[in-house]
């Protein structure tokens, strides 16, 4: 899917508003403010709890105002019950005032606030040059903020929002690179907080999305894993990491405050033992034949 396939809607006017994304990203981009900012997309948010019927839902509401409604923010307000006989939004007004058609308990909020309103969500886009080049998470009733006119510090320059309007119904699966980095879709949506076991390795993938690749990743109860260089959580192995040698367990947890057995016999009957220590680091002058194994534990004692 490309930012050509998606169609949004602007806030309601006196004629169709219906835009082609691609090209109205490009037209934001190549303009420019007073003070000399591009008037670019700054980031996409969605409501929170905001599903399919919702968004089915939006685009029945918002095809009413399309065409329908005149521009004016004194009367914002008016967006879907009428003053002396005519209807008004501004941008942020036609988006809200449809999210409260869909059910939701959501105020008139200007730019500014839907920037920074907690209830929202920012989208892990990826933007570059004023396009997404990740489209395919779009939905219905998602808010574009872009760049406006005014020099506001506290609220990156935004003065303006669009909405999706359209998103083509072929739901994009499996993996997706997006310049250095590493996506795993699901009914088109990015895996986002959460390990995956694809194809016989587990992966794991922040909270934008990305697969997490060589580095050391923290889990929900305090356990580290490494995830190597293609993103696959390593296991059963010591790896060696600025100096300092660490075991991951053959569940792929770093090994702490314990004994790891060397499988390799040095005489009959006789192994190594490694130990490591709170840090998982490996402390050489510890090493021994004979552990006390009822004070201590064995890594991967589970397993054995």
């Amino acid at each position: 899917m490309q930012e050509r396939d998606i169609t949004i809607c602007g806030h309601g006017s006196n004629v169709p508003s219906l835009k082609n994304l691609y090209e109205y990203n490009d037209l934001r981009y190549r303009g420019k403010m007073s003070n000399g900012e591009r008037k670019q997309l700054l980031k996409v948010r969605r409501l929170k709890g905001f599903d399919k019927v919702h968004q089915d839902s939006f685009r029945k509401w918002y095809k009413t105002i399309l065409g329908r409604n005149a521009y004016n923010q004194d009367f914002r307000q008016y967006v879907y019950v009428p003053k002396d006989g005519r209807y008004y939004s501004d941008c942020s007004s036609s988006g809200c005032a449809t999210y409260q058609k869909c059910g939701f308990d959501i105020p008139l909020l200007n730019t500014a606030l839907m920037l920074n309103s907690d209830l929202f969500y920012d989208l892990p886009c990826i933007i570059k040059d004023g396009h997404i080049l990740n489209p395919e998470i779009l939905r219905p009733g998602d808010a574009l903020l872009y760049a406006g006119n005014i020099h506001r510090e506290e609220q990156r320059y935004v003065g303006h929002v669009e909405y999706v309007y359209e998103v083509p119904l072929n739901l994009f699966d499996g993996w997706k690179q997006v310049r250095e980095s590493w996506f795993y879709y699901e009914d088109g949506e990015p895996v986002c907080n959460a390990w995956r076991y694809i194809v016989g390795r587990w992966y794991v993938f922040a909270g934008d999305g990305r697969m997490v690749r060589s580095e050391w990743f923290k889990d929900s109860t305090g356990l580290w894993y490494y995830m190597g260089e293609d993103g696959g959580m390593l296991s059963g192995q010591w790896v060696c990491l600025n100096g300092k040698s660490y075991y991951l367990t053959k569940d792929g947890h770093c090994a702490t405050n314990c004994y790891v057995r060397d499988e390799r016999k040095i005489q009959p009957g006789v192994r190594m033992y490694y130990w490591v220590n709170s840090l998982g680091e490996w402390e050489p002058r510890w090493d021994t034949t004979e552990p006390d194994l009822t004070r201590y534990a064995l890594a991967d004692a589970e397993q054995a």
